[in-house]
């Protein structure tokens, strides 16, 4: 029991293999800088779309926070949105998310409309300074480095993120001046 019998028809003798050296690992595989900086700009991209698609939140009339999702399809129903309001109409039908449609007022629609197209744009704007930010790096610890929410630095913004960072800071400003005299 636990041990094997080698029977031969022929008078041969069995000889057990000679017992081979060991294969070493392989070396594991190191990307070039080049893959290294494409599947950074992938990863960007991803979540850019990700974040853009989650949507954004606007305070209209009833002075409620409402979220509105903005898939591709949500962006060009927006535009259509966009195209009634120009047409002069004074309500719109939509609908926040989770929640039922109903007409907005053509100011809260607008306010939708901008807001939505505001996000999408700095979105995009800032996706784009990253992938700047990616193609100029210089060794692929500087490009894993790169995360999305990240300061780009300067010498990577171009020139529309600089004005999205300055308009964001006023409105931060702004909302502080708000709150203290609240």
């Amino acid at each position: 029991e636990g041990q094997t019998i080698y029977l031969s028809n022929n008078g041969s003798v069995y000889v057990p293999p000679e017992p081979s050296e060991p294969v070493p690992d392989p070396e594991p595989y190191v990307p070039t800088l080049e893959e290294v900086k494409a599947s950074k700009k992938a990863e960007i991209s991803a979540t850019c779309e990700k974040v853009i698609y989650s949507g954004c939140d606007v305070t209209l009339s009833d002075g409620a926070l409402h979220h509105f999702s903005l898939t591709e399809k949500d962006q060009l129903n927006l535009f259509g949105k966009q195209a009634q309001l120009a047409a002069g109409a004074e309500q719109v039908e939509y609908h926040a998310d989770g929640q039922p449609c109903r007409y907005y007022s053509a100011a809260d629609m607008q306010d939708i409309i901008e807001s939505a197209m505001w996000y999408v744009s700095y979105h995009t704007t800032y996706c784009n300074s990253l992938n700047m930010w990616i193609a100029g790096g210089q060794t692929a610890e500087e490009v894993r480095a790169v995360f999305y929410g990240a300061d780009v630095p300067e010498e990577y913004r171009s020139e529309v993120l600089q004005a999205y960072l300055i308009q964001i800071a006023e409105m931060a400003a702004e909302r502080r001046e708000d709150e203290e005299t609240v």
